[in-house]
């Protein structure tokens, strides 16, 4: 590799599993494959920006997406071993916060297809 390419390509993927959202849905990945929307009722955040969080980590190889039906489920998938070993780091640590377990209990009870239905009958009644 060219000179410092490998320092840039840590210092990336480094900088994608710092902040403290993208760790909790690698987090909540582990459990499961999910899509944006499940992670968003489980996160209380909106979608686009869980959207950005997974481009960034998918971007740098810690997570793919695959259409299923209408939806994008994204897991992970380390696309190469430093990414998988980052990965087993970051995950084993997240699951010793309290804050981490208690949005795994909250997947749980989270299902894709319930949001979509909630999210259609919420947008057909403000239409009427």
């Amino acid at each position: 590799m060219i000179n410092g390419e490998i320092v840039h390509k840590l210092s990336r993927r480094l900088k994608a599993i710092s902040d403290p959202t993208r760790i909790k849905i690698l987090a909540l990945l582990s459990k499961r494959p999910c899509c944006v929307c499940e992670l968003a009722a489980v996160l209380s955040l909106s979608q686009p920006t869980i959207s950005r969080h997974l481009k960034q980590l998918e971007t740098e190889g810690f997570v793919a997406g695959k259409r299923e039906k209408t939806w994008i489920i994204y897991s992970l998938g380390p696309e190469r071993k430093c990414c998988q070993d980052l990965l087993d780091i970051v995950v084993k640590r997240a699951m010793e916060d309290k804050e981490v377990i208690r949005l795994m209990e909250r997947l749980e009870s989270i299902n894709r297809e319930n949001i979509t239905r909630a999210l259609f009958e919420t947008r057909a009644g403000s239409a009427a």
